[in-house]
C-alpha cells in the first residue's frame, strides 16, 4: 500500500448509555486513528454520530460525509464495524457505487478485519452482504420491540413520549406517567379560552403565551406554528394522537371536548357568517321606552331609521329615530367605562390571578392527598379479598370491612370532585375578560366592524331603550360594577388633585394614585359585590 493514501474516519456511539459514559467515541476513535497510523493512512477529516442524534441529522452527516470524500478523492473509508456505517440496504447500494467507480477506493471494517473495495474476493464481498444483512435486522428488531412498548403504554392510556406544555413527566411504581404541571397549565388553559374571543388570533396567543413566560422544552419562546399545535392538540382534551391514531388518554384533561371543538371550529376558517350589505347593527337589540316593543330598523336615504310597531297613541306621534345619534350614546357610555388611572385595573386583575392561583395550587394539594388515601384504601380492600381467599376472616367480616372502605372511598372521591376550580376559573377569567374589555371598547368601537360592535354591546349592556328625547343603556351588572368605581375613582382624584393643587398647578404635585390605598379600597371585593345595574340616561338626541 502507498504511503501517506488519504482517509476519512466515521464514528458513530453505539448507545445512549455509552455515549453518557463518554469514553465510547474517545476509545473508537483512538482504534481507528491507531489503524491508520499503522496502516500509513493520511486522516483529512474525522465524522460523529451520536446516538441522540435524528434520523435527519444522521442523514445530513452520512450525506456530508460522501460529499467530501468524493470532492477531496479520498480513497479509504474507516469505520469500526460495518453498522457504525449503515443499518439499512439503500446506504449499502450508495457505498458499493462508491467503491465501483474506482478501483483504488476501500472500506475498512478494523473490527470485523474486512477490507472492501471493486476488485475483493467473493468470499469478503459475501461477508460484507452478511454484515449489513444483521445490522438491518437489529435495526428492524429495535424497531419492533419499541413499537411493542408504544403499543402497551398507549393500551394503558400514557403518551410514549414527552408530553406537549402544560404536562410534565413523572415516574409512578416504576413507570413515567404525565401529570398537570400546575405551573403552566393555568395559563394554557387561559390561552384556549381567549384564542375563542372576538379579534384574538394565532399570532396575539403566541405574543401573549410569550409575555406571560411560556417557554418550550428548549426554553425557547414557541412559533406561531407551535402555537397553533397547541390549540389543535386533542391530548389536552384526554385524547392521545400518535402515529395517525387516536386513543383514550389516562392523564387528566385541561379542557372540555366542547371547548376544543369550539377551538377548531374557529382554527379550521368556518368562513364567519356574513353581513348583509344592509343589516342593521342595532337589529334585535333595541325596544320603545314606552310600548316596550321591539325597535324595526329601515334603510331610507342613506341611514338607518328605527321605530317601533307604533300601537299606541304616544308612539304613532313620535319621529322615528337614528341609529348614528344611538351609537353617539353607546359610545359616550363606553368613554364613561373607562377608569381615570388604568394602573389601578391592572392591579385589580393582578390581585385576582394572584388569589385564583394560590386558591387552586391549595386545592390541588389537597386534592392529591384525597387521591392517596384513596389508592391507600383500594390497597387495602385488595389485601382483604386476599384475606378472604386465604380464609383469614370470616365472610360477614370481609362484606363489613369491605362496606367500609367503600363508604370511605366514595366520600373522598365526593370531597375530590368538590374541590374542583375548573368553573370557578372559568367565570373568573370570563369576568377578568370583560373587565379589560370596558377599558378598549370604547377605542375598538370606533375601528371595528359592525359584527364586533354587536358582540362589544352584547357583553357589556343588559338593554337598550329608546324614546324621542333620551336613550337608556342598562350595564350588565359587572360593568355597572366597573362604571361606579370608575366614576368613584374619577371623584377621588378630582379631590384629591384640588386638594395638592399648587399655584403652578403641576401634575407632579399630584402624587402616584395608582399607588393610594385609598383608591385601591375602592376596588377591594369586587369579585364578591352583587352591585344592581347601574341605568344611566342621557339626552341622545338634544344635539
Amino acid at each position: 500500500m502507498r504511503s501517506q493514501e488519504s482517509a476519512v474516519i466515521l464514528a458513530r456511539v453505539s448507545s445512549k448509555a455509552q455515549e453518557d459514559e463518554g469514553y465510547s467515541l474517545d476509545a473508537q476513535l483512538k482504534l481507528l486513528q491507531d489503524y491508520t497510523a499503522r496502516k500509513q493512512l493520511n486522516v483529512k477529516k474525522v465524522f460523529r454520530i451520536a446516538e441522540t442524534a435524528s434520523k435527519e441529522q444522521s442523514r445530513r452527516i452520512f450525506n456530508e460525509m460522501l460529499l467530501y470524500v468524493k470532492k477531496a478523492k479520498v480513497q479509504h473509508l474507516i469505520v469500526e464495524k460495518t453498522d457504525r456505517l449503515t443499518r439499512n440496504l439503500q446506504d449499502a447500494v450508495v457505498i458499493d457505487d462508491w467503491l465501483h467507480a474506482d478501483a483504488e477506493r476501500r472500506l475498512h471494517m478494523v473490527k470485523e478485519s474486512l477490507v472492501v473495495h471493486k476488485e475483493a474476493k467473493s468470499d469478503v464481498k459475501f461477508m460484507w452482504n452478511i454484515y449489513v444483512a444483521v445490522a438491518k435486522k437489529f435495526t428492524d428488531n429495535l424497531r419492533e420491540e419499541a413499537m411493542k412498548g408504544w403499543a402497551e403504554k398507549l393500551a394503558q392510556g400514557w403518551l410514549p413520549a414527552p408530553p406537549p406544555v402544560g404536562y410534565k413527566t413523572v415516574t409512578e411504581n416504576g413507570k413515567k406517567i404525565h401529570i398537570v404541571d400546575q405551573k403552566t397549565a393555568r395559563i394554557v388553559k387561559e390561552m384556549f379560552r381567549r384564542y375563542l374571543q372576538s379579534g384574538e388570533s394565532i399570532e396575539s396567543i403566541r405574543a401573549e403565551m410569550e409575555r406571560r413566560g411560556l417557554r418550550s422544552r428548549r426554553g425557547r419562546p414557541f412559533a406561531k406554528s407551535q402555537v397553533q399545535n397547541i390549540l389543535k392538540n386533542p391530548f389536552y382534551m384526554g385524547v392521545i394522537s400518535f402515529n395517525g391514531s387516536t386513543y383514550p388518554g389516562a392523564h387528566k384533561p385541561l379542557i372540555t371536548k366542547e371547548l376544543h371543538a369550539k377551538v377548531m371550529e374557529k382554527m379550521t376558517g368556518k368562513s364567519p357568517t356574513r353581513i348583509r350589505k344592509h343589516y342593521p347593527l342595532l337589529k334585535g337589540m333595541m325596544f320603545c321606552a314606552d310600548c316596550g316593543k321591539m325597535v324595526s330598523w329601515q334603510y331610507q336615504k342613506k341611514r338607518y331609521y328605527g321605530a317601533c310597531q307604533r300601537n299606541s297613541e304616544v308612539c304613532k306621534k313620535r319621529k322615528m329615530i337614528r341609529q348614528e345619534d344611538i351609537e353617539v350614546c353607546i359610545l359616550e357610555r363606553l368613554r364613561y367605562l373607562l377608569s381615570p388611572t388604568p394602573a389601578i385595573l391592572d392591579w385589580v386583575v393582578d390581585s385576582v390571578n394572584s388569589d385564583t392561583e394560590a386558591t387552586q395550587l391549595a386545592a390541588e394539594k389537597q386534592r392529591t392527598d384525597y387521591e392517596a388515601q384513596i389508592r391507600r384504601y383500594e390497597t387495602m380492600m385488595e389485601t382483604l379479598y386476599d384475606d378472604k381467599l386465604a380464609g383469614d376472616i370470616s365472610p360477614d367480616k370481609y362484606q363489613e370491612k369491605r362496606q367500609k372502605f367503600t363508604a370511605q372511598i366514595t366520600s373522598l372521591k365526593l370531597q375530590a370532585d368538590k374541590l374542583s376550580t375548573d368553573n370557578t376559573q372559568s367565570a373568573i377569567e370570563e369576568a377578568i375578560g370583560i373587565v379589560k374589555l370596558t377599558q378598549e371598547a370604547a377605542h375598538r368601537y370606533t375601528k371595528v366592524n359592525d359584527e364586533e360592535k354587536r358582540e362589544i354591546i352584547t357583553k357589556l349592556f343588559n338593554n337598550l331603550t329608546a324614546s324621542e328625547e333620551t336613550t337608556s343603556v342598562t350595564y350588565t351588572k359587572l360593568v355597572g360594577f366597573v362604571a361606579e368605581k370608575s366614576e368613584k375613582t374619577r371623584q377621588l382624584l378630582m379631590h384629591s388633585r384640588t386638594r395638592h393643587q399648587t399655584q403652578k398647578n403641576d401634575p407632579i404635585n399630584w402624587g402616584h394614585p395608582a399607588d393610594d390605598p385609598t383608591l385601591r379600597s375602592v376596588w377591594q371585593g369586587w369579585r364578591d359585590s352583587n352591585p344592581r345595574p347601574s341605568v344611566l340616561e342621557t339626552d341622545a338626541l338634544a344635539s
